[in-house]
C-alpha cells in the first residue's frame, strides 16, 4: 500500500441518518471549574479527528451514538474536527439530549488540545467508569489522530501514539484508574508496539490488526449493553458483538495487565534466536502487509518462523505463543468481511494471532521506533540487524 493511502472508506447510504435538526440543543458555556460534576456509572469518551476525508460520517455517528444514550444514565462525548471547519466541536450526549460546549482551537492532531480534552472531562463529570475511543485513520505504527488542516490547506499533521498514550496514562491516574476501555478505533493498530505503549491508559484495550471500515454500526447496541457492563472486558465485547461483519475484519481485545509482561517473555524467546546462526531467510515465506508504508506481519506467524530458521527449540515459542494468545489476548473476534472483501490477497485473517510487529524493510528502518516503550524493553534492534543484513534477506516494498 502507498505511504499516502487511505483505508478505503465507502457511503454507506444517508437516508437512514436523519440529522439531528430538531433535536433538543443547548449550550453550556461557562467554564467546568464553576460546575458541580455530573455523575454516571459510565462515560465514554470519544476524540473525532474528522478533518479529512472522514468527515461525512462525523454527523451519523453522533446520530447514532444519541441515540443510545436515550433513558440511560450513560454519558458520552464527542470533540470532533470537520474538515473546513474553523475550529473543533464538543458535545455531551446525555439521555438523548445534545449540549455544545464552547471549546477552541482547530487542531486535532494536537497532544496538548487532547490534553485538554480530557481535563475537562475529568473536570465535569465524576464516573464509576472511564472509556476513552479515539477515531480516524491508523498512520504510522506511532501516529494517529491526523488533521489535514482543511480551513487553511496546510500539510496533514499527527499525533504520535506516544504522546497520545502519555495523556490517556496520565488522566488514568488522575480518574485513579477509573479507564476501563482504550478502544483504537483505527486502522492496524493491534501491534505489538502501540498495545504495549497505551498499557497504562486502561485495563483493557481493543485494536484492530488489520483495516476497519466507517462509520461503524455498533454504537447504539454498545451503549444500550453498558448500563449493565461491569468492567472493560464486558464492554469491549459488547463493541465486538453489536458491529456489523462488513465494518472490520478482526477485533482483539488485550489485558493491559498481562500486556505489562510481554517483554519478559518476548525476550526470553528471543534470546537464543541472537544467539544462534539464522538460516537463509525467504521474504515469501512471511506472509506480510503495508499500511501507510509500515510493512507488518503477524507476530506469532514472524516469532515462529524466526525460531525454526535458528534452530531453537520449539518448545520456548509454544510458550510465548501460550502466553500471548491466553494471557495477553483476553478476546479475539475474527470472520470479520469488511466491504465484502478479504484483507490483502497473502494474508488470511482466520490464521492471524490478532497482534502484528514491524517488520522493517532496509536496514534504515531497523531504529525507526527505537524510542517507544517495547524497544527499550526488547532488543529488537539488534534482532532485525542481525537477518537485515544478510544478503539472503530481501524484502521488496509493494
Amino acid at each position: 500500500m502507498k505511504r499516502r493511502s487511505f483505508c478505503q472508506y465507502v457511503a454507506m447510504g444517508s437516508a437512514s441518518f436523519a440529522g439531528i435538526v430538531g433535536r433538543d440543543l443547548t449550550f453550556a458555556m461557562s467554564s467546568a471549574s464553576s460546575q458541580v460534576k455530573s455523575r454516571h456509572k459510565w462515560v465514554v469518551l470519544y476524540w473525532m479527528p474528522y478533518d479529512n476525508d472522514l468527515a461525512r460520517f462525523g454527523e451519523p455517528i453522533v446520530e447514532m451514538l444519541t441515540n443510545g444514550t436515550q433513558n440511560s444514565e450513560i454519558a458520552v462525548v464527542v470533540q470532533s474536527d470537520y474538515w473546513g471547519d474553523p475550529q473543533m466541536r464538543r458535545r455531551q450526549l446525555i439521555n438523548g439530549t445534545i449540549t455544545e460546549v464552547d471549546v477552541s482551537g482547530e487542531d486535532s492532531s494536537d497532544a496538548s488540545a487532547f490534553t485538554a480534552y480530557l481535563d475537562w472531562a475529568n473536570q465535569t463529570f465524576e464516573a464509576e467508569h472511564w472509556a476513552v475511543i479515539v477515531m480516524g485513520h491508523g498512520g504510522k505504527i506511532n501516529e494517529v489522530s491526523p488533521d489535514d488542516h482543511g480551513i487553511n490547506r496546510q500539510t496533514r499533521t499527527w499525533m504520535r501514539v506516544d504522546q497520545f498514550a502519555d495523556a490517556v496514562s496520565t488522566f488514568n491516574q488522575s480518574v485513579h484508574g477509573r479507564v476501563e476501555l482504550l478502544f483504537f478505533q483505527n486502522c492496524n493498530k493491534a501491534t505489538l508496539e502501540v498495545v504495549y505503549e497505551a498499557r497504562n491508559c486502561a485495563k483493557y484495550t481493543l485494536a484492530s490488526q488489520l483495516t476497519l471500515g466507517a462509520p461503524n454500526y455498533y454504537y447504539e447496541g454498545f451503549l444500550n449493553h453498558l448500563a449493565s457492563s461491569a468492567d472493560g472486558r464486558e464492554a469491549a465485547i459488547a463493541i465486538m458483538d453489536s458491529e456489523r461483519a462488513d465494518m472490520f475484519h478482526t477485533l482483539t481485545l488485550v489485558d493491559n495487565q498481562a500486556v505489562e509482561r510481554i517483554p519478559e517473555k518476548l525476550s526470553r524467546l528471543l534470546q537464543p534466536i541472537l544467539n544462534n546462526r539464522l538460516l537463509a531467510i525467504s521474504q515469501s515465506d512471511l506472509p506480510t502487509y503495508h499500511y501507510f508504508g509500515d510493512q507488518h506481519c503477524d507476530v506469532l506467524v514472524l516469532l515462529g518462523y524466526l525460531s525454526r530458521v535458528s534452530n531453537q527449540e520449539q518448545n520456548e515459542f509454544a510458550e510465548f505463543a501460550e502466553f500471548l494468545s491466553s494471557s495477553v489476548i483476553a478476546s479475539y473476534k475474527t470472520g470479520g468481511e469488511l466491504y465484502g472483501s478479504r484483507p490483502y490477497s497473502n494474508t488470511n485473517s482466520e490464521e492471524l494471532c490478532g497482534l502484528s510487529l514491524y517488520l522493517p524493510e532496509t536496514r534504515q528502518d531497523i531504529s525507526r521506533y527505537s524510542s517507544l516503550a517495547l524497544y527499550q524493553g526488547v532488543d529488537l534492534v539488534s534482532l532485525y540487524s542481525k537477518f537485515i543484513q544478510r544478503d539472503s534477506y530481501h524484502l521488496i516494498s509493494e
